[in-house]
């Protein structure tokens, strides 16, 4: 069996002394092995880091075990797993010539590559780049040539980079998924309770998520901030009530959350261009060849004398 630590490549150790702001340091260690049939793989980390399994492409089942834990994975998938300093890799060895890489990175080379909870184990589908590397990385394996490890090196760190930008893509599109239930949540709650007006805090507690993340997204999604939509939504509600001629304007006012109809009145105008009385009088003179002016005076004639000139 290959010891796992004979294929070191410690890429700092080569690098040039030099301390200028102008210069990129690359680093990154990383120890593998290639799993092979006559492999019993029993290994302790040495400290808390990923473990990149790349399975081959062939098998239908792989299973390995992590201390306590084993785990069985029903297609050929990659796995990256976060393991903890001094636990046990136990891995049987392969059937035929199948042959599986596995690759160690320290945390401290490679932080924050996913969330360390529950979900400790991630799976990567292959791809057609994925399939070649692998088969390349095996050929070079097999082979003397001088510059062996330094080109497993090199493919080793492509394959661990595709990885992790579908890791991220995969990340992204489950975040933007999650998100945007909360985008549709909010919307919900504020077209079920137009007698309410919620303010962005309330909304984002109530939908789980944080008030930055709910403005940015809500406006993306739905084109109008959040004021703006309830704001909206309000207007074209208050005029459908107006509209049956069921309702007084104090009543509508109450129904779109507005404790006083003259605040009420000055939002509905500045919204539609007219006072609501107005669109009232328009329903109840229609034919008469008034125009919105004209409605305009009636309705601000009432509105200085209600006692004398009352059409509610």
């Amino acid at each position: 069996m290959t010891a796992l630590e004979n294929n070191r490549v410690h890429s700092e150790k080569y690098a040039l002394p030099l301390d200028l702001e102008s210069f990129g340091r690359l680093q990154l260690t990383m120890q593998y092995i290639v799993l092979e049939e006559a492999n019993i793989l029993n290994i302790s980390f040495p400290s808390n880091g990923y473990l990149n399994i790349m399975c081959p492409p062939t098998m239908e089942q792989f299973s390995y075990t992590v201390d306590s834990e084993t785990l069985l994975f029903e297609a050929p998938q990659n796995i990256i797993h976060y393991v903890k300093e001094n636990q046990c890799l136990q891995a049987n060895g392969l059937c035929g010539a199948s042959q599986a890489i596995l690759i160690f990175i320290p945390e401290t080379c490679l932080s924050n590559m996913f969330d360390k909870g529950a979900d400790h184990v991630r799976q990567v589908s292959n791809n057609s780049r994925l399939l070649l590397i692998k088969s390349r990385v095996l050929k070079i394996y097999a082979s003397t040539t001088v510059a062996k490890n330094i080109r497993i090196h090199s493919l080793l760190l492509e394959a661990l980079a595709l990885q992790l930008d579908m890791l991220h893509a995969l990340n992204a599109s489950t975040i933007q998924a999650v998100l945007l239930a909360k985008i549709l949540q909010a919307q919900q709650l504020i077209e079920n309770d137009l007698a309410k007006t919620y303010t962005i805090s309330e909304l984002a507690k109530a939908v789980g998520t944080n008030e930055q993340y709910l403005k940015k997204y809500f406006k993306q999604h739905l084109g109008k901030t959040i004021m703006h939509y309830a704001l909206e939504a309000k207007m074209l509600y208050a005029k459908k009530l107006i509209t049956t001629g069921d309702f007084r304007i104090a009543d509508v006012a109450r129904m779109t959350g507005y404790k006083h109809a003259t605040h009420f009145s000055m939002s509905f105008k500045k919204f539609f261009g007219f006072l609501p009385t107005s669109l009232r009088y328009s329903l109840l003179f229609q034919g008469a060849g008034m125009g919105i002016a004209e409605l305009n005076v009636l309705a601000a004639i009432e509105a200085c004398c209600p006692m004398g000139f009352s059409m509610v």
